[in-house]
């Protein structure tokens, strides 16, 4: 079998319902994304122990699977396992779980589970895995429903080294999967959580939320409907991820929301201070709180004048670095106003190889949080820095805001190689002050908005000027229709879905730059170097 026509059947096993140990080979990686995941997420190559959660069904007294892949270079072989210990919860199966053991949980409806201050090891993840096919484990309750703050189906607080993998979660309060690690109490932070192939979708508030934890993977992953926020929310000035190959759908806020709110990361250090030494340095929480005079800033100071430990990475400093934010497709969000993907406080990271098509608001935004209006400051320390916006897809044929903004003192942007079609003259906007170091170019884009920000390179060999209609003739078959279909128990392909490949001969084949083209494109396919948008010419 060709290799391409080998990861399109991959992809659609795990879209029609086999098991997850089908789903391999997968998708070819970029070199940068490959070498970060190595890096920083070291699983074990077996098992120590499998523990099975029966519910209503029987456990195997043997199986056989594997370490799951996480990049495609990887080769964990199967191996046989005998099931050590059997339960009716999959709380109790966490509770008793040590590092390095996979948690098998058999089909049927169940609890969620309350983690606090324990986890895996590197090189020993705890996995939590759906044993069938998938949709057929699904998490519709939260652990304990006499405990008021358990709002989430899975909460993890100050916890690490946990894959969850094969699940659905439904109808949770709040998010169907929370992690945190409650810096304002502990001082910590959560990290290396994995999530694969999860569906999350009709929950409260958000499909999974995560503050105050580093090192997240997402990928292969669905997260929809959430009813009144965003299908996944990253906050607390979490660092150190990758959103990859997801499917953000029908989310009343964005789809995807990096929000590292240098608010409250002010407040949860105050909150921390309080509680660990009484010292605050004089300042009163309604000094921290909005409209406040205490600063980001002034709150370090009173840490760092205590003597206190370093906690580098692992400390609330309000910004959110080193993300890798790529090949998602992202539609039918924001109606309650957020961009399909929606960040805020972000810095030297990427966002590429993204299809954000049928959004009610914004394609991309980029801001700091309304912090330097909140505070009453001239600019803005909280303003995205050095991220790199290329060869994503942003189409509309109308809507609310642009289609890519900048804002509130955005610095050292670099914009190449986008497809941008909105009918609006701001539908490539920096606002606020956010030209300072701007690099871009090689875009193709229905307007740019730039008055606010008069200290904005021009552009350089993009293509504009032209109509919707003639924006939306350079694709093979441009429609809005939903990209997943949910009328079962795990997502579907639309056969109506838009297909946004350039047509044989259109310009965005051939007027992007090489110098700041990915390798791969949405699908995973190669490319050759001079393609605009998220995606190369249909083979």
């Amino acid at each position: 079998m060709p290799k391409k026509a080998a990861l399109l059947l991959s992809g659609l096993l795990l879209l029609i319902g086999f098991p997850a140990q089908a789903q391999d080979p997968l998708t070819a990686d970029e070199i940068d994304t490959a070498t970060f995941i190595a890096a920083n997420f070291h699983l074990q190559t077996a098992y120590h122990e499998v523990l099975c959660v029966a519910g209503d069904d029987t456990c195997p007294t043997e199986i056989t699977t594997r370490v799951p892949c996480l990049t495609a270079d990887c080769s964990n072989a199967d191996q046989a396992y005998s099931i050590s210990r059997t339960f009716d919860t999959i709380q109790a199966a966490t509770d008793t779980a040590q590092a390095g053991d996979l948690i098998i949980i058999m089909p049927g409806h169940y609890r969620g589970v309350d983690v606090e201050e324990t986890g895996g090891n590197e090189d020993a993840y705890i996995h939590l895995l759906g044993w069938g096919e998938p949709g057929s484990v699904v998490i519709d309750a939260s652990a304990d429903p006499d405990k008021s703050y358990l709002r989430h189906h899975f909460y993890f607080v100050d916890a690490h080294h946990y894959i969850f993998q094969n699940l659905a979660f439904e109808g949770a309060e709040r998010a169907g999967i929370f992690v945190t690690g409650y810096f304002e109490a502990t001082g910590h932070f959560s990290h290396h959580f994995i999530v694969l192939d999860v569906y999350s979708h009709d929950n409260g508030k958000w499909g999974m939320h995560t503050t105050s934890t580093n090192y997240i993977l997402i990928q292969d992953s669905f997260f929809t409907n959430s009813d009144e926020e965003h299908g996944v929310y990253i906050s607390g000035s979490g660092d150190n991820a990758v959103i990859r190959r997801n499917v953000f759908q029908g989310n009343t806020a964005a789809g995807l929301q990096v929000n590292a709110d240098p608010l409250s990361a002010s407040l949860n250090v105050f909150y921390w201070l309080q509680e660990a030494t009484g010292d605050t340095c004089d300042w009163s929480e309604e000094d921290v709180d909005s409209g406040g005079s205490a600063t980001w800033d002034d709150m370090k100071a009173c840490y760092d004048s205590q003597g206190l430990p370093d906690l580098g990475e692992f400390f609330e400093d309000g910004i959110s670095e080193n993300l890798i934010i790529e090949q998602n497709t992202i539609t039918g969000n924001g109606d309650a106003g957020a961009a399909g993907i929606n960040l805020a406080s972000v810095r030297n990271s990427v966002v590429r190889n993204n299809l954000i098509y049928g959004n009610d608001a914004a394609g991309i935004t980029c801001w700091d949080d309304a912090y330097a209006e909140d505070k009453g400051l001239d600019t803005s320390d909280f303003g995205c820095h050095d991220v790199r916006i290329l060869n994503n897809t942003i189409v509309d044929e109308s809507g609310g805001r642009g289609a890519l903004i900048f804002s509130n003192n955005a610095r050292n942007m670099v914009v190449f190689n986008n497809i941008i079609i909105r009918d609006r003259d701001d539908a490539y906007e920096l606002a606020n002050h956010s030209g300072e170091g701007l690099q871009s170019g090689h875009n193709y884009y229905f307007a740019r908005y730039s008055e606010e920000s008069p200290e904005a390179s021009p552009e350089i060999d993009s293509i504009t000027g032209f109509s919707v209609a003639e924006g939306l003739a350079q694709f093979v078959n441009p429609n809005f229709e939903a990209w997943i279909l949910e009328d079962g128990i795990w997502p579907t392909l639309n056969p109506d879905r838009p297909d946004f490949h350039p047509v044989a001969n259109s310009s965005l084949l051939t007027a992007g730059s090489p110098e700041y083209s990915s390798a791969l494109d949405l699908n995973g396919s190669s490319r050759s170097g001079t393609e605009m948008g998220a995606l190369t010419q249909q083979q």
